[in-house]
C-alpha cells in the first residue's frame, strides 16, 4: 500500500463531545476517520482541523470551542500513545514513522477566533497548530471567503460582536490578514487558502515567502464552484511550491447528484486536470472527511485504496501516485514546518 498524507479532516469537530468514538471498531464507527481505519489504510500523517463556525448560535465562545477540540485531539493521542503521535516539527514526522506511529498534525479551519487574532497566534502555535485556513465561509477580520453565505443566513445565525461590521471588507486580505500571513509563516504555521476568495488567494501568493497550500480544493474547470481553484490559481500555487489536496465532497466534484462510480470517475478527472495544468508535483490529498456528507465511492478512510486503484487504472504511474498520496505534501511540510 502507498503511504497516505491527508491534509484535511473535520473529525475533531464531529467527535469533540465523544472522543472515545474515535477508538470504535469499523462496524461501529461514527466518523469517516477512526483509529483502526488509519492503521489499516497505511496513513502516514493525518491533519486534524479545528473547525469553528463563527455564526453558530450557542454559549461557547470561538476560543472555548477551539479548546474543546484541542482537548479531543489530546484524548486521541493519550489513549493511543503507541499508535498516534503529534507533529510539531518536520523531524517529528520522520521519528514517528521510524517508530511505526501515525503522525497527527493540528490545523485550523477558520483562523479569526477573536478580535485579538494576531496576538493569539503564539498561543495557537504553542497548542500545536501548524496549518491555518484564513477564513471559512464568512468574512472575518483577515479577509473574505470564496463565497459569502451571510446573505442567506437564518435570523438566528448572527456573527459574534467583533465581526458585526465585517461584511464591508474589500474582496481580498485586510491589512491584518497580511500581518497574519507574515507572522504565521515566521512561527512555522503553514498558510491554507482553501475557503479563501480569489482576491485573497492572489494576495497570499504575492505576499507569502514560503509555499502555501489549498488543503481541500478541486479544479474549477471541472466543477465550477468558488471553493475550487481556477487553472491560473492552480499554476500560481504550483509556482510557489504548493499543493492542492483533492477533496471528496460531491458538491466540489460534480454539478449534479452522482453514483459511486461517477464520483470515482470525477475524482480521477479532477486529478488528471490538476496534473495537466500544474504538474504532478502540485497535487495531494485533502479528503474533508467528517466535514462533508459521506462520499458513496469512498465512504471512509478504509476505502482510500479505491482511489489509488482508479488512478492507477487511469494511467497514473507508481511514482506519480507516490507523489499524490504523500510525497508532495511531505515536501511542503518539510519546507514550512520548524525543522
Amino acid at each position: 500500500m502507498i503511504p497516505i498524507i491527508d491534509l484535511h479532516c473535520d473529525t475533531l469537530s464531529k467527535l469533540s463531545s465523544s472522543p472515545s468514538a474515535f477508538f470504535l471498531p469499523p462496524e461501529k464507527a461514527q466518523s469517516h476517520v477512526f483509529l483502526s481505519g488509519l492503521c489499516t489504510s497505511d496513513v502516514l500523517l493525518q491533519c486534524f482541523a479545528i473547525f469553528t463556525d463563527l455564526y453558530e448560535p450557542g454559549e461557547e465562545t470561538p476560543v472555548s470551542h477551539l479548546l474543546k477540540q484541542v482537548s479531543c485531539f489530546r484524548t486521541f493521542l493519550s489513549e493511543a500513545p503507541e499508535t498516534l503521535a503529534p507533529v510539531r516539527t518536520y523531524s517529528d514526522i520522520l521519528t514517528n514513522k521510524e517508530q511505526g506511529k501515525i503522525s497527527a498534525l493540528l490545523s485550523l479551519e477558520e483562523s479569526c477566533l477573536s478580535e485579538e487574532v494576531l496576538s493569539l497566534l503564539p498561543t495557537l502555535y504553542s497548542l500545536g497548530v501548524r496549518m491555518a485556513t484564513l477564513t471559512w465561509n464568512y468574512p472575518n477580520l483577515l479577509g473574505n471567503p470564496a463565497s459569502d453565505l451571510t446573505l442567506s443566513l437564518p435570523q438566528d445565525r448572527q456573527p459574534p460582536s467583533f465581526l458585526a461590521d465585517v461584511r464591508h471588507l474589500h474582496d481580498g486580505l485586510t491589512p491584518l490578514g497580511f500581518d497574519f500571513v507574515e507572522e504565521a509563516e515566521r512561527l512555522g504555521i503553514l498558510i491554507d487558502v482553501s475557503h479563501l476568495s480569489d482576491a485573497g488567494f492572489y494576495n497570499v501568493a504575492a505576499h507569502s515567502k514560503k509555499p502555501f497550500l489549498a488543503s481541500h480544493s478541486n479544479a474549477r474547470n471541472i466543477c465550477n464552484v468558488p471553493r475550487n481553484l481556477s487553472d491560473d490559481m492552480l499554476r500560481v500555487l504550483a509556482e510557489h511550491g504548493g499543493v492542492t489536496g483533492l477533496n471528496l465532497c460531491e458538491h466540489f466534484l460534480v454539478s449534479a447528484p452522482s453514483s459511486a462510480e461517477e464520483l470515482l470517475d470525477a475524482l480521477v478527472c479532477h486529478a488528471r486536470h490538476i496534473v495537466s495544468v500544474a504538474g504532478i508535483d502540485s497535487i495531494a490529498l485533502g479528503t474533508d472527511f467528517d466535514g462533508i456528507p459521506t462520499n458513496a465511492a469512498i465512504p471512509d478512510v478504509t476505502c482510500l485504496s479505491r482511489l489509488e486503484r482508479a488512478l492507477r487504472a487511469a494511467g497514473f504511474s507508481s511514482g506519480e501516485l507516490d507523489k499524490l498520496f504523500y510525497q508532495n505534501a511531505l515536501r511542503v511540510l518539510k519546507e514550512c514546518l520548524p525543522a
